[in-house]
């Protein structure tokens, strides 16, 4: 994330950059390759670029181009696309998938969004709306937390799996609390 401009604003700019964790594996740009699906993930679904990126706890980003995917109409690197979301899907079942715009605004929101602590609970500033945000705080809070923003205030509901995280609900974790909620641009607070 860089060029933050008018952050303070009604007209915030950045600019979010997005690199990819994986090559042009699908059939390339000038469709000169058959695709390499096993590269993202092997068919037995234990290495691969994207088990690496993943099991970090990584953003993991595929690289393809549209030339590749449709493949002068065969669509071979559509189908290697779909084998390595086949193959995702039957290891992990908790991923999130995101459309490049969406990873940019959760990105920027993330950067750029100006968080205090204080007795009553967490204060911000956000020049960017961003749904699904997520925020960690340390503690234990004595009653569910409460999002006020936009003069709502919203309890948010209880879950037990990281996976079951959508907003309006929150998970009590050994080290504190993670909370989603539709981020709103402006003020909020979490009580």
């Amino acid at each position: 994330m860089e060029y933050a401009a008018s952050i303070e604003s009604g007209d915030p700019r950045c600019v979010v950059s997005i690199i990819g964790c994986t090559g042009d594996w699908t059939g390339g740009w000038d469709c000169s390759g058959q695709g390499e699906p096993d590269r993202f993930i092997t068919p037995d679904l234990q290495s691969g670029r994207l088990v690496d990126v993943i099991q970090r706890g990584e953003p993991a980003v595929m690289v393809c181009h549209w030339t590749g995917i449709y493949y002068n109409g065969q669509e071979r690197g559509f189908q290697v696309f779909q084998e390595v979301v086949r193959r995702l899907n039957q290891r992990y079942d908790d991923l999130i998938w995101m459309k490049l715009s969406e990873l940019a605004r959760y990105w920027a929101a993330r950067e750029l969004t100006e968080f205090k602590q204080d007795e009553r609970g967490v204060r911000w500033r956000a020049p960017f709306a961003c749904p699904h945000f997520t925020i960690r705080v340390t503690g234990r809070p004595a009653r569910p937390p409460v999002v006020e923003q936009n003069a709502e205030r919203k309890t948010l509901r209880e879950v037990r799996r990281p996976r079951d995280l959508q907003p309006g609900t929150w998970l009590e974790q050994q080290d504190g609390v993670v909370c989603c909620f539709d981020l709103s641009r402006g003020s909020g607070r979490l009580v």
